[in-house]
């Protein structure tokens, strides 16, 4: 059985679901702070109606939910559950990379899916905010390649995330062809779009419609996260790029980092923060002290130093 694990946080898993046909979904259960204002990856403790499957995995069903901070939400993938009233698996990110590989190596496969593509990049861009999730799932799945597994990254609609610029990607993705990590594309047609359109209007996700607003005809500029960002709705939505984790390891510093220390997620932030790379964590904990996300995201770029 293959796994088609949303590396990305939020509503990453709503596309790796629409991917993933009858095999299996999983997340990194971190939701952005509009579903979860508590700073980090929801911890196992948080989470409820699930099956415990040991090592740091887990198992959402329809009825599935979490309660955080005095609040009870869904994350990303237990609302998949619920839509398509089908289980989803839930990978610990508070595991070592190094522990979390062996627990998915139940898999014969394992497709880590990153909608827009930060985990293209090096781990301190400037428009970059959120580095981690994806830098750690990376760590993961280089980790579980060494181990015998079968596992690539996909890039899903470059850029529909707003972090990363189009022309950026596009250069990374160039200096990952050279560097041998490039594999391949994949297109999505009607089928997964139908799936991706009965998740995105009941899950939480901006990035992940950007394709489902591309195949119904939408062309153009479009603002996201409250006007924070900009990003292109264009067919380039409706493609992605396959890549060897391993190759790719040598080109993201911050995946890399975390690989090098075997660090779980929280751990990991820190380190790179020492590296002057700090993450959407941090960023996290800045709202959570009450700065608006201008002034947080203005922070954030004065603690970089790469």
């Amino acid at each position: 059985m293959s796994l088609y694990l949303a590396i990305g946080g939020g509503g990453d898993v709503v596309f790796a679901a629409a991917l993933a046909g009858e095999e299996a979904v999983g997340q990194l259960p971190w939701e952005r702070f509009v579903v979860d204002p508590e700073p980090g990856p929801v911890p196992p403790g948080a989470l409820r109606e699930v099956v415990e499957l040991g090592g740091g995995l887990y198992l959402a069903t329809p009825r599935s939910y979490a309660e955080r901070g005095g609040r009870i939400f869904k994350t990303q993938g237990m609302c998949v559950a619920e839509v398509l009233k089908k289980s989803v698996y839930l990978a610990d990110p508070y595991k070592r990379p190094s522990e979390l590989s062996k627990t998915l190596s139940r898999f014969n496969k394992i497709i880590g899916v990153d909608v827009g593509g930060d985990v293209l990049g090096i781990g301190c861009e400037d428009s970059l905010r959120s580095p981690l999730s994806d830098a750690y799932g990376l760590a993961v799945l280089a980790q579980a390649k060494e181990l015998g597994i079968e596992a690539e990254v996909w890039v899903m609609s470059p850029g529909a995330d707003g972090e990363l610029s189009r022309e950026y990607l596009m250069n990374r993705l160039a200096e990952a062809a050279r560097a041998g990590a490039l594999l391949g594309s994949v297109g999505i047609g009607r089928a997964q779009i139908d799936v991706l359109e009965s998740l995105v209007g009941r899950c939480v996700t901006e990035a992940s419609a950007v394709a489902v607003r591309a195949f119904r005809g939408e062309h153009g500029p479009a603002a996201m996260r409250g006007g924070t960002r900009e990003i292109v709705v264009d067919a380039c939505a409706l493609v992605g790029f396959r890549f060897d984790p391993s190759a790719l390891l040598a080109l993201n510093k911050a995946a890399r980092l975390i690989y090098q220390y075997d660090a779980p997620i929280d751990e990991a932030a820190e380190i790179l923060l020492a590296h002057g790379m700090p993450t959407e964590l941090h960023l996290e904990r800045l709202l959570a002290k009450g700065m608006t996300l201008g002034e947080a995201v203005e922070e954030l770029k004065r603690m970089k130093r790469c």
